[in-house]
């Protein structure tokens, strides 16, 4: 009974995946233990084998996750690297429209000053996604920054040689509605600016501005934008109404009527102001009519329009 022996095999993930091992037969207490060992060693080895394979398919599902979330990520990067070409397209028709507008007024002393580096280039890598798709992610992202910091510094350019553009207009706006380019009622011209024979003295005299025949009571209005400055009587000119319109100019409208207007009102081209009359000396109804710069009467003829 003792001389036979009993062999047993041990399976391993080792190099030597099967160890054999030889013992005599002993008592069935031996076999039994035998028994329990090769069953504890099978049931750790399904144990560890679980837990790696459960293990293995969280990893799996991570991967997976992982996976997926770069992809979203590669989609929205690419996106973003799209919508940064488009402005980078806007930025250049923004350009083109910024130089129309300057070379409708004067060349940009802010612009040269304030140049950005690069500012009209040609489109970056990141602007043509297509392009970058062999890149990594990482310096994608490092690319689309600079160009957004790019982007951004032209536009703070751009925004501020705007508002000067805006400045230089709304100041020409403001000259051009406040210089008198219109007759301030329909008449015939009885008396031009300059010397002339005076007639009452019949002596050689200075005519400070222009007479316009119209009867009694016919409106004047503005020539152009301005505030009313005074309604005096004088006894050459009668009742007189001034009007500043700014920039050193000022009109003068004598021999009227009557106001419409008071000191300090602001009046629009266009607006009626006054009235003909006769008041001072005056031969007829008439009205005298003055453009004043700087303190100067000067010809009132160049700011009248022609009559259609």
């Amino acid at each position: 009974m003792f001389g036979k022996k009993v062999t047993v095999f041990f399976l391993s993930q080792g190099p030597h995946e099967v160890k054999k091992y030889t013992f005599p037969k002993a008592l069935p207490i031996v076999s039994l233990f035998l028994g329990l060992v090769v069953f504890a060693g099978l049931l750790a080895f399904s144990v560890n084998t679980h837990f790696k394979n459960r293990r293995i398919e969280g990893q799996e599902a991570e991967l997976r996750r992982l996976l997926h979330k770069t992809a979203q990520q590669n989609v929205q990067i690419y996106a973003f690297a799209d919508k940064i070409r488009l402005l980078n397209r806007e930025m250049a028709k923004l350009r083109q429209f910024d130089k129309k507008l300057w070379a409708m007024t004067d060349s940009s002393p802010l612009l040269k000053k304030a140049a950005v580096p690069g500012l009209g280039g040609s489109e970056s890598e990141t602007s043509r996604p297509t392009a970058v798709l062999k890149e990594n992610s990482e310096n994608l992202i490092r690319q689309m920054h600079r160009d957004l910091e790019r982007l951004l510094a032209e536009a703070s350019v751009r925004e501020r040689s705007q508002h000067e553009i805006g400045k230089k207009f709304e100041d020409s706006k403001s000259i051009i509605d406040s210089t008198p380019d219109s007759w301030p009622l329909n008449g015939r011209i009885t008396s031009r600016f300059g010397y002339r024979t005076s007639p009452f003295s019949r002596r050689t005299e200075f005519h400070r501005g222009i007479d316009i025949g119209a009867p009694r009571g016919t409106p004047i209005v503005a020539p152009a934008d301005g505030i009313v400055v005074s309604t005096d009587w004088n006894s050459g000119y009668g009742l007189i109404l001034t009007i500043n319109h700014g920039y050193g100019v000022m009109t003068r409208y004598a021999h009227i009527s009557q106001s419409y207007v008071k000191p300090g009102q602001r009046v629009r081209r266009g607006e009626r102001v006054a009235a003909v009359g006769v008041t001072g000396r005056t031969t007829g109804p008439h009205l005298h009519y003055e453009v004043i710069l700087s303190g100067i009467p000067v010809n009132p003829i160049p700011f009248l329009t022609a009559r259609k």
